[in-house]
């Protein structure tokens, strides 16, 4: 005979049981004092090392834009990552990761069109 729907199944009583326990423990945890952390800028990411990042910045993409790949890679020599963008960028590209520079804190990356011969089509600092 078919249930009414009014007795639950086993599989329906252990997701209700584990649906309770889960919210009861959730429950017990709100009950406690809520301290917030004080925040804390980052030595690399504040205001003031801002201008020198930004300046990173452009002083790469003026050396480095429209320059091929294969004179970036002299230069740095090889990526430590190579990423694809995801859907492939406008026009169709990928991106090249370096280290760190020690002074402004960026994280080197190329941006690179794709194609027989690439192209670097902008730095940014990460």
């Amino acid at each position: 005979m078919r249930s009414l729907g009014l007795c639950p199944s086993g599989e329906a009583a252990v997701r209700a049981a584990a649906a309770l326990t889960l919210l009861l423990a959730l429950a017990a945890c709100a009950q406690g004092e809520i301290h917030r952390i004080p925040r804390q800028p980052h030595p690399t990411f504040s205001h003031v090392s801002n201008l020198p990042r930004s300046q990173r910045e452009a002083e790469m993409n003026r050396q480095w834009q429209n320059q091929p790949l294969a004179a970036l890679m002299d230069a740095y020599g090889r990526p430590k990552l190579v990423i694809n963008i995801p859907g492939g960028g406008m026009p169709p590209s990928f991106a090249v990761v370096y280290g760190t520079d020690p002074t402004t804190g960026c994280i080197d990356a190329f941006a690179v069109s794709a194609g027989s011969q690439p192209v670097v089509r902008i730095y940014h600092c990460r």
